[in-house]
Formats: structure tokens, C-alpha cells, sequence
């Protein structure tokens, strides 16, 4: 296969993988309720308000209602890029394949985690409810699960349609608190895959994206070449979180991934590959009680 048509190939898997593989992908926001980017990264974002039920009166009949949208501006704070050159000698020797998978390595192992790992971290910057602890039992983490459901619940919300993000250590904790208590959910077996809890959908994260706050490394300034994203100096490491999707939208500006061929890139003899995403995760004013984040205990001063 030519390399021409590895790169059509793989630029459009790529199209997919944020969508398809990131943790927080049940976030992403319907189309349909947002309007227009500016230049400047700004997006209105539709929010519907109406009036409740009112008195029917058999003589005048029903009394009028009102439906409000308004459309309030978010900005973007996310405008992230990578560039990288591929020797057109090294790329020879391995048939094409190297250059054409090495963005879809990047977007899976570099892309991925950080886009979640911002998620994470603004769900948490912005929770309704949180509470901190050190969770190290199964009847521990069973305890300030409930308690967080109660939490959420409150809001009216189903507990069928929110999502459990945890540890994979808070995981196990629930899983070993199954098996003691036999509280299995519908069909659940509790030596078989544990992917409900009271119904919601359990989301396994990796700790190094589950901090309650991340620092960027802006790839240029000493120490942060290689960019990527680390826990910040005061961050907490999360437990777990309940979430309602409707708490907060994933939303994507831009994703532009160019490639030049060897006999079109101006600065060397190597095919160049450049990747660059600008986006961030809007969470709601009026919903943030539909979120609860648990971190580890602060450390003592």
C-alpha cells in the first residue's frame, strides 16, 4: 500500500479515537445545542428555562406558559499542538508503517489521557459536593459511595443514568464489599465483570488522569520539553466521582491533523506530521450538584 493511502486511512481512524476511546467520551455534547465559534474561541452554549404547571380552570381554560432559551458564551481555554518529523531514510526501511501509525500512537498514549485528565480535573474544580477521606475498606468505600448517591440523588436526578468514575483500587473495594454482602446489581455476578454499581455504569481511571487539578507543561520552558500534563503541586488524587451527563459538555473546536510528504516539507527530508486540538469541558452553574468528587485526605501541614 502506498503511504499516500496509509495516510488517508489513518487520518480518518484518528477522526474517531478521542470520540471512541477517551474515559469521559459520555460527556460529549450534542451538536444541536450550540451555536456559533467565534474567532476568539468563544461558543454560545443553548439553556433552556420554562414555567411549571399551573391551576386549569374549566372557564378560562389553561394559563399561558413561558419558554425561554438563552445562549450563554463560554470560551475555550484548551489550544493544545505537536509537530513531528518522521527521516524519510527510517521511514523507507519500514515499508511506510512507521509514519503512518505514529500519530494514532500519539492521540492514544499522549492525546487521550490528557484530554481526560483535564475533564477530570475541571468535573472536580467545579463539584457541587465533595468530600475528602482515605479510603482503605471494602465497607469504607461502600459508605461514602452512598453517601454520594444520596447526594446526587437529591437533585432528582436517576441513578441508572449517571456514571461511577473510580480508582481501580475503589473498584476492587466495591467488588470485595459484593462479595461479603451478596448485594449484587440486576444480573450482576460477582465473580464475573463488576460494571454496575446501584445501576450506574462503573468508568475505571487510571490514577495519573484522576487528579482533582493538573498543570499543562507548555513543551518549550526548561523542564517542560516534553510536554504532556502532570498532577499539580496541590492536587488531590480522586477517589471517585458521580457525575450526570448533563452536568457539564465535552466540546471540541478544532482537531486538524496535516501531513507533509518529504518532497513538500521545506525544512527537511522527513515527513512531517502536525496535530493540534482546541477544546475544553463546560460545566453548568445550575447542575453542579449533579456532580460529587471524593478525593484522598489533604495531607497535614
Amino acid at each position: 500500500m502506498a503511504l499516500g493511502d496509509y495516510v488517508t486511512k489513518y487520518t480518518d481512524r484518528l477522526d474517531k479515537i478521542i470520540e471512541r476511546e477517551t474515559l469521559t467520551s459520555d460527556l460529549n455534547m450534542n451538536g444541536d445545542l450550540l451555536g456559533e465559534f467565534s474567532d476568539t474561541g468563544e461558543i454560545k452554549v443553548a439553556t433552556i428555562a420554562m414555567d411549571g404547571l399551573a391551576n386549569y380552570d374549566r372557564a378560562t381554560g389553561f394559563v399561558d406558559g413561558e419558554v425561554t432559551t438563552d445562549w450563554e458564551t463560554y470560551k475555550l481555554r484548551y489550544d493544545r499542538g505537536r509537530s513531528f518529523s518522521i527521516d524519510a531514510m527510517d521511514d523507507e526501511e519500514r515499508a511506510g508503517i512507521v509514519s503512518a501509525n505514529v500519530m494514532a500512537e500519539f492521540e492514544r498514549t499522549k492525546v487521550i489521557p490528557e484530554v481526560d485528565a483535564i475533564r477530570f480535573a475541571t468535573l472536580a474544580g467545579n463539584a457541587g459536593n465533595t468530600e475528602a477521606a482515605d479510603i482503605t475498606t471494602s465497607d469504607a468505600a461502600y459508605k461514602a459511595v452512598a453517601t454520594a448517591e444520596e447526594a446526587v440523588e437529591d437533585t432528582g436526578v436517576d441513578l441508572s443514568t449517571c456514571l461511577l468514575y473510580c480508582t481501580s483500587t475503589i473498584k476492587r473495594l466495591l467488588r470485595e464489599n459484593v462479595k461479603q454482602n451478596y448485594r449484587l446489581s440486576q444480573g450482576e455476578n460477582p465473580n464475573g465483570k463488576f460494571t454496575m454499581w446501584d445501576e450506574m455504569k462503573i468508568v475505571t481511571v487510571p490514577s495519573s488522569r484522576f487528579q482533582s487539578k493538573i498543570t499543562l507543561l507548555d513543551g518549550t520552558t526548561s523542564g517542560q520539553e516534553a510536554g504532556g500534563f502532570k498532577a499539580a503541586e496541590d492536587a488531590l488524587a480522586l477517589n471517585f466521582m458521580i457525575v450526570h451527563p448533563s452536568a457539564a459538555a465535552a466540546i471540541q473546536r478544532h482537531k486538524k491533523l496535516r501531513y507533509f510528504a518529504p518532497d513538500t516539507n521545506q525544512k527537511r527530508d522527513a515527513h512531517l506530521w502536525q496535530y493540534r486540538l482546541f477544546h475544553d469541558l463546560l460545566v453548568y452553574e445550575q447542575q453542579k450538584g449533579k456532580i460529587f468528587a471524593h478525593t484522598a485526605a489533604a495531607n497535614a501541614a
